[in-house]
This record gives C-alpha cells, structure tokens and sequence, in this order.
C-alpha cells in the first residue's frame, strides 16, 4: 500500500484517500462523525468484492509527492491531517475492524483505489481476519527514581546496608557513602527495569493474542518526567482480562514507583504487514 513517498503523481484534480479497509459486509453505513483529511469532502466506502476501502476526496496537489516533505515541515498542517486519519479510523473501529492503511496513503484515481483492494484481495482478507474482534492497546510502564530508592531498592540487602549507614554517617564521610548508595540504587534500578519490562511483557502477552515490544521513549518524547521502562503493543480480544491482569501487575510492583499508562483502544497498526498499510 502507498506511503507518503509513494504518495499520487504531481495533479491539480481530485485524488483519493485511502484510511482503512474494511470487509464489504460490515462496512459502517454513515461516515460523518469525523471530518475528513480535506474537510470539502465527504468520507466515503468504496466496496470492491468482499472488501471495501473507507475513502475520501483529496487534492494530488495538497497530497503530492514532490510536495509533500515541506507539507510534512509544517507543524499545523501535520497534526490537522494525523488528527483527522485517526478520527476516522476510530470512527470505523467502533462498528467494525479494520486494515489501516498508513498517514498519506493516496491514489490518484478511483481505478487505481479499486485495483489495489482487487490485487491485494486475498492478503487483506487475511488480514482482517486477523484483527477481526480485536484492537490494539498500547502499554508504557515508567519508574520513579525517588520512590523506588525508598521502596523496591531496599530489596537489595547492600542497599538496606548502605542506607542505615548513611543515615547514621556525619561530614565527609556522609557524603561519600550518599554517593556510593546514589550509584548503587542506579545500578539495582538498571536491573530492575530489565526484569521487570520482561515480566510485564510475559504477562501481558499471555492475554493478548499477539505483542510486541517498541523502543522506550525520552522524557521530553513521553511527555513524563519519569523514566520510561517499557513500551508494548498488543493485540486483544479480551480487553476486560487484559485489563485485569495490567491492574494485577501493578497491584505487585505498588511499592517499587512503578506507574504504567494504557492506551487505545487503537486500529491494528503495529500487526498488519507493512505492505498492506501497517508502519
């Protein structure tokens, strides 16, 4: 499926949209609750066989590929069309499942639109069949430093050890064994991330029926000021007992400064093959 490199041919005429796909049969009726890309026009369902693309009218030039890296530049422009893709896919997600298809996935006619749902029929019906009953749910787990040096630390008996000296330490000598009990919690805390994302991706995979992990996040990227010590993705069918088991997670690692944030429910982007739209 096109990406923004392989976005339509420079033209000033009207082009297509492409958000998702869905199976022709459970195609929503309506789609205006969400605005489209280019709001003059109307998000529409082009069914073709079994399956349907939910599409809308764009302009080839707005959406060109020669156009498009400084489109990209522009900060209000971005975040205006990111916005209204996801707006629509979420609109469709909450009837029916859908093949999301990538930000900027346009073709430069109807034809072309219908070839690719014809030329890929097989691979997307699989692919909906995949996600059909499911959704994406993004997990992220972030630590504390303070908090898990008064708390999960102390499970390190060297730790507990240095703690009590230092409290009981004046002077020099106080601040010497401050710094090494600083770089002995960073070091039990290097640790601990490790074990515990392992867990928490063990667990949560159990009740999901696909998971993966993606990169951890910088504090001015997160938009938190803790440290962030997993990221995961995960496909699930039983949001009630995914969520059972998150909550069951945390309930375990209460005292360690361990916050997590759940997202979604999203489109199935992270477990669609990329050529179908996925990232």
């Amino acid at each position: 499926m096109s990406a923004a490199s392989e976005a339509a041919a420079v033209g000033d005429g009207p082009g297509w949209y492409l958000y998702g796909v869905v199976a022709a049969g459970e195609a929503p009726a309506q789609l205006n609750a969400a605005p489209a890309v280019d709001p003059r026009h109307q998000v529409v369902v082009l069914a073709e066989g079994p399956l349907a693309g939910v599409a809308s009218r764009v302009s080839l030039q707005e959406f060109d590929e020669g156009s498009l890296p400084q489109r990209l530049g522009d900060a209000a422009w971005l975040e205006e069309k990111i916005r209204a893709h996801e707006q629509v896919l979420e609109d469709v997600l909450a009837t029916a499942s859908v093949v999301p298809c990538r930000f900027c996935t346009v073709y430069r006619s109807e034809d072309d639109l219908r070839l690719f749902l014809s030329e890929h029929g097989d691979a997307l019906s699989e692919a909906l069949e995949r996600v059909a009953g499911r959704v994406e749910l993004g997990v992220k787990a972030f630590v504390d430093h303070d908090r898990f040096a008064s708390g999960g630390a102390l499970r390190n008996e060297s730790v507990r050890e240095l703690t009590e000296r230092v409290s009981g330490a004046e002077g020099g000598r106080a601040y010497m064994e401050s710094r090494r009990l600083e770089q002995l919690v960073t070091d039990e805390l290097m640790r601990f991330k490790g074990d515990v994302g392992a867990e928490l991706h063990a667990r949560l995979s159990g009740v999901a029926e696909d998971a993966l992990t993606l990169p951890l996040r910088r504090p001015e990227v997160s938009g938190r000021e803790e440290e962030m010590l997993f990221n995961g993705a995960y496909l699930v069918g039983d949001r009630a007992r995914f969520e059972q088991e998150l909550g069951a997670f945390v309930d375990d690692h209460r005292e360690d400064g361990i916050e997590v944030d759940l997202t979604g429910p999203w489109p199935a982007y992270n477990f669609v093959p990329a050529g179908l739209g996925g990232p």
